[in-house]
């Protein structure tokens, strides 16, 4: 994915405060097309859901 054709400001950026439960639920489902490696929202998304217990990281993947 080119991340260089995203607007700036657009809402792929890492959250300024830490993201509720929801908030992550919600940032997975709009970026479910992003990879984590290139989007730190998702990324974001995603570790506050493995904190939640919502989501348990395959231990064969990185992560």
């Amino acid at each position: 994915m080119d991340v260089s054709v995203w607007p700036i400001g657009w809402p792929h950026e890492a959250p300024d405060q830490p993201m509720s439960v929801s908030e992550a639920h919600s940032a997975m489902q709009r970026h479910r097309g992003c990879r984590r490696e290139e989007c730190p929202r998702k990324r974001a998304a995603y570790q506050t859901l493995v904190e939640a217990g919502r989501i348990k990281p395959d231990s064969g993947r990185e992560q």
